[in-house]
C-alpha cells in the first residue's frame, strides 16, 4: 500500500498493556506503514513506554507530570507538522485490515479536507467498544414508542443533538433522519455539530484547525469535570456554541474499537 500524507499521534498515560495491544494492531494491520511521522506523548514515563515507543518507531514526547487530555493533546499536536493527523489514545485497537484501513484512511483524508471538515470519526461503528452510551441516549428518545415519543415532544432540542448516534444504531441513519444526514460515497456520512458531540476518540482532523480552534475554545472553558479537574476537551466542547457554529463532521464506517486491558494505571 502507498503511503498517505498524514500524521499519527497517540496520547498514553500509563495503560502500557493496552498501548502495547493497540500498536500490535496498528502493525499488523498495516496502518504504521501509511506515515513515518509517529508521535506519542508519554506523561508520567517509565522505561516500558519509551520502550514501546522505539519498538514501534515513534517519536517520544515526554514529561514527568500527568496534565490532563487537554493538556496531553496541545503538547503532542504542537509537535506534529501541519496536515491530517490521526489523533488516538492508547486502548484503541485496529479492527480492520490493512487494505481497508489504508481505502479508509485515504478517503478520509479527501473528505477532511473537501468539506472543509471539523473532524473524520474512525470509531467503528457497530462494534465501537466499551463503555459506549450514545447507543442508550439514542434509543431513550428515537425508539418508535410512546415514552420516546414523549421525550422528543418535550425536549426537542436535547433528542436533536443527539441524533448522530443513530450511526451507531441504524445501518442506514440516513433513511432515519434524512434532514440532517447526507450518505456520501463507500459508506461515508456528513453531517453537522448541531447533531453529533465532539469526540477525541479515533478521529483525523486538520492540524492547525484543531489547534486554533478546538484546543483554543476548550482552554477558554470555565467547565473543569474531568479526572483530576483537568479539562479532557470533550466536556469543554459539548456546549451551545459547538451546535451553533455547525461545524462539518464526517462519519466513516470506522476502523477502531475501545480495547481497554486490565492493567489500567489509572
Amino acid at each position: 500500500m502507498n503511503s498517505l500524507p498524514f500524521s499519527i499521534g497517540i496520547i498514553s498515560w500509563k495503560g502500557y498493556d493496552s498501548l502495547e495491544n493497540s500498536l500490535i494492531s496498528y502493525e499488523k494491520n498495516g496502518l504504521l506503514k501509511l506515515t513515518n511521522k509517529k508521535f506519542i506523548c508519554l506523561p508520567e514515563y517509565t522505561d516500558e513506554g519509551i520502550k514501546l515507543a522505539k519498538r514501534f518507531k515513534f517519536k517520544p514526547i515526554l514529561f514527568k507530570e500527568n496534565i490532563g487530555v487537554l493538556g496531553h493533546y496541545k503538547i503532542l499536536v504542537n509537535d506534529m507538522p501541519s496536515g491530517p493527523i490521526l489523533l488516538l489514545e492508547n486502548d484503541l485497537e485496529l479492527t480492520q485490515n490493512e487494505k481497508t484501513t489504508h481505502d479508509q484512511l485515504s478517503l478520509s483524508i479527501d473528505l477532511l479536507s473537501k468539506h472543509k471538515a471539523i473532524q473524520v470519526r474512525l470509531r467503528n461503528r457497530f462494534n465501537p467498544g466499551e463503555p459506549f452510551v450514545g447507543i442508550n441516549k439514542y434509543k431513550q428518545y428515537w425508539s418508535d414508542d410512546f415514552v420516546s415519543y414523549f421525550k422528543r415532544f418535550f425536549r426537542p432540542q436535547k433528542a436533536k443533538k443527539i441524533i448522530g448516534n443513530s450511526f451507531y444504531v441504524h445501518e442506514n441513519p440516513e433513511k432515519y433522519h434524512p434532514e440532517h444526514i447526507e450518505k456520501l460515497s463507500n459508506g461515508f456520512f456528513l453531517v453537522s455539530s448541531e447533531i453529533i458531540n465532539w469526540t477525541n476518540q479515533s478521529i483525523l482532523v486538520d492540524r492547525d484547525k484543531y489547534l486554533e480552534i478546538i484546543i483554543k475554545k476548550a482552554e477558554q472553558s470555565n467547565i473543569q469535570r474531568g479526572p483530576g479537574g483537568f479539562k479532557n476537551i470533550e466536556m469543554e466542547l459539548n456546549i451551545p456554541w459547538w451546535r451553533k457554529r455547525q461545524f462539518n463532521v464526517i462519519v466513516a464506517p470506522g476502523l477502531l474499537t475501545h480495547k481497554r486491558l486490565s492493567n489500567r494505571g489509572y
